[in-house]
C-alpha cells in the first residue's frame, strides 16, 4: 500500500500531462481552488480504474468508483465552522454505460481540519428531462435520488420513466448532510405538479401525489418524515483529520 501511494504522488508530479499512451491509460487529477485536497483517477478507456483522494491527513483509495466513467463536478462553498473561511461541499459523478453509478461527496472544514467522505447513488430520472432550473441559495447542492419513497406502503418507482425525490444537500460540522431548505421545495412543489398532470399510471399518480404532499410540508418548514430519510442512501467512506 504505501508503494503504491508513493507511486501515484510521483505520476502526478511527474507526468507533464494526463495522457500516458503507452499503456492506453491515464492519471486525471480534479483539484477544487485552494483545497489542499486532489482526487486523482487512474483511467483506463475511459473508465476508472483506481481512484485515489489525497489530502494533508494521507491518501483514501476510493473503491467505489472503480469500472466507472468521470461525468462531472460541482463545488459548493458556504462558512459552517468557527473561523471566517469558506468551507467546502464538492460534488463528483461517475456513471457506467447503463446509466447508473455513483455521486462522491468530500466535505472539508477549516476550523479543525477535517475531509468527510460520502457517496450516494446516481441514476437518471425523468427529472433529466425537465428543463426547469432551480434557484438555490449559496452552498446548496440538489440531489436527484433514484427512487419515489415508499410512502404510506405505497409502490416504489425509480429510472428515466420516473420523478424521484430531490434533496437538498449542504456542508455541516459533521459533513454532507441532507438540510431541507423550504425555498427549494416550494419550486419543486410547482414542477412537480405540472409533471402529475402527465400522469396516467394509477399506482405511480399516487406515489407522485403523496411525495408532492411531502415537498409541500418541506416547503413550510416541517421536518421530512422517516419515509423521506430512509429514501436518502448516503453511505459514509471516511472522516480524515490532521493539524492546522
Amino acid at each position: 500500500m504505501p508503494a503504491m501511494i508513493f507511486l501515484f504522488a510521483l505520476i502526478i508530479y511527474l507526468v507533464p500531462g494526463n495522457d500516458i499512451p503507452e499503456s492506453g491509460a491515464n492519471i486525471r487529477t480534479l483539484r477544487v481552488g485552494n483545497f489542499p485536497i486532489v482526487l486523482i483517477l487512474e483511467q483506463s478507456q475511459g473508465e476508472v480504474a483506481s481512484a485515489w483522494l489525497r489530502t494533508p491527513a494521507g491518501v483514501k483509495q476510493i473503491e467505489q468508483l472503480d469500472g466507472l466513467s468521470y461525468v462531472s463536478d460541482s463545488v459548493f462553498l458556504s462558512k459552517v465552522d468557527q473561523d471566517n473561511k469558506e468551507d467546502l461541499l464538492w460534488r463528483t459523478s461517475f456513471t457506467n454505460f447503463e446509466g447508473t453509478g455513483v455521486h462522491l461527496w468530500v466535505g472539508l472544514t477549516t476550523w479543525s481540519p477535517k475531509a468527510h467522505i460520502f457517496t450516494t447513488p446516481y441514476e437518471y430520472t425523468r427529472w433529466d428531462a425537465v428543463p426547469a432550473k432551480l434557484v438555490v441559495p449559496k452552498g446548496t447542492a440538489v440531489y436527484v435520488s433514484p427512487a419515489v419513497p415508499t410512502y404510506d406502503k405505497a409502490d416504489s418507482f425509480r429510472g428515466r420513466d420516473s420523478y424521484s425525490f430531490i434533496y437538498t444537500i449542504r456542508m455541516t460540522p459533521e459533513g454532507p448532510a441532507f438540510v431541507p431548505v423550504p425555498d427549494v421545495y416550494k419550486q419543486l412543489s410547482i414542477l412537480l405538479r405540472a409533471g402529475i398532470q402527465g400522469e396516467f399510471t394509477s399506482t405511480k399518480r399516487l406515489a407522485y401525489v403523496r411525495m408532492l404532499n411531502e415537498f409541500n410540508s418541506l416547503a413550510e418548514g416541517k421536518p421530512p418524515k422517516a419515509e423521506t430519510l430512509l429514501n436518502f442512501q448516503i453511505e459514509k467512506i471516511a472522516v480524515l483529520s490532521w493539524k492546522r
